[in-house]
Formats: structure tokens, C-alpha cells, sequence
């Protein structure tokens, strides 16, 4: 069995522009580096880390860096736990996206599970691939407590992948808010995962960020 403490990246600045982020490698504004502390603060009360992963993209790294320097233990990178690859959408203000893709956005907007991602990925590659990086880390830490420092698609496509969700009904899953702690016991043995906590923000108080489309 392995523990996964899955944080979603503080609020960054492309969150605070409207700008679809995709892999953009875009940093944390500072409500964003508040966040993280608050996090870093919550999750060192609450969990013994033994090993810490991140996306490679910095707002996830920055978000893992206050338990990674409390503890003293490196951040493992991977770019598998990147967000979802945005294409031709990426660093693009939302507001004209929808304008200069409506069919493509609108489909996005209204039925993600089934949509790709401008000319980037779809939502089932993402799913894939958060499905093949999380067995990936869980098979190298059987029994440890795992810090995963990631991003809201990824957090997206894990609940539907571990409760069962199919993708037609993922547009039925929220997403989570920024620096917010989603937590899940990794069974090894048959690849399956139960979630105990999701998306919990409760430490951060005033500043909570939520996700959202609309302009």
C-alpha cells in the first residue's frame, strides 16, 4: 500500500489572467506562494513524508518546495505529471478562445471528458497518462507516504480513474482548488485506489482560488 498526498499547484499567474496554462511553465503569483506555505504548513502537521514527487513545470515545484525544505528531501521530477498539453490553446486568454475556437471550446467547456485539448492532448491521453505515471511511483515506494505536487487536470483525471467515473461524465467532476489536498491509499497488489480526502482546502481560508471558464 502506498499513501499519495496529491497537491494541486497554488494559484499561478496565468489563473489570475485568464489565460488557459496547459504546460506553459508559468509561475505562482503570490497569493500562490501563500498558498503553498499554508499547504506545506498543513500537510507536515498531518502526514510523515517519505518521498516527494512534482510536476517539472515550476508553479507545481515551487508549490512542493516548503515540506521538500522542511524535511530536507529532494523533489523527483517528471513531466508526466504535467497538466494536460494545451497545444495551440496554450498561454491564450480564455475569453478568446472562445471566440476564435467555438465549436472546439464549447466541447471542451460542456463535455471535457471527450474533448481534446485545442490541437494538444485529449482527455483520454491525459487519463492514460496519469493512470501509467501514478503506478509508476507507486510500484517504487510499496509502504511510504508519497508528496505528489501536480495540477488540477491531473487531479481531474485521477478521481475518474480511481472512483470508476467514466470520461462521457467528467464534466460531472469539479475540479479541485489551488494548493487544496486530495489524499489516496495506492493497493499495489491490484492497482486500485481509494480516496480518503478530496480536494480539501480548509487551511487555507481566505484564500481559497477556484478553478473556472468563465471570463
Amino acid at each position: 500500500m502506498v499513501k499519495f498526498v496529491i497537491i494541486r499547484h497554488g494559484y499561478s499567474i496565468y489563473n489570475k489572467a485568464k489565460k488557459f496554462t496547459g504546460q506553459t511553465d508559468i509561475p505562482l503569483d503570490e497569493v500562490g506562494f501563500e498558498q503553498a506555505k499554508d499547504t506545506g504548513e498543513y500537510v507536515l502537521q498531518n502526514y510523515k513524508i517519505d518521498k516527494i514527487y512534482s510536476s517539472d513545470l515550476i508553479r507545481a515545484i515551487d508549490t512542493a518546495k516548503p515540506v521538500a525544505e522542511a524535511l530536507g528531501l529532494p523533489i523527483n521530477k517528471d513531466p508526466d505529471l504535467r497538466e494536460i498539453n494545451a497545444g495551440c490553446w496554450e498561454g491564450r486568454y480564455i475569453a478568446d478562445l472562445k471566440v476564435e475556437y467555438p465549436e472546439a471550446f464549447e466541447k471542451w467547456a460542456t463535455d471535457v471528458g471527450l474533448a481534446r485539448c485545442g490541437d494538444g492532448e485529449s482527455s483520454e491521453e491525459l487519463s492514460k497518462r496519469c493512470e501509467r505515471v501514478f503506478k509508476k511511483i507507486a510500484r517504487e515506494n510499496e509502504g511510504k507516504t508519497v508528496l505528489i505536487a501536480t495540477h488540477g487536470g491531473v487531479v481531474r483525471a485521477l478521481r475518474c480513474n480511481w472512483l470508476g467515473i467514466p470520461l462521457s461524465e467528467m464534466k460531472n467532476v469539479p475540479h479541485v482548488s489551488n494548493s487544496s489536498v486530495t489524499v489516496a491509499e495506492y493497493d499495489n497488489e491490484t492497482d486500485t485506489a481509494k480516496l480518503t480526502l478530496i480536494g480539501y482546502d480548509g487551511h487555507l481560508k481566505d484564500k481559497v482560488t477556484e478553478f473556472t471558464l468563465a471570463v
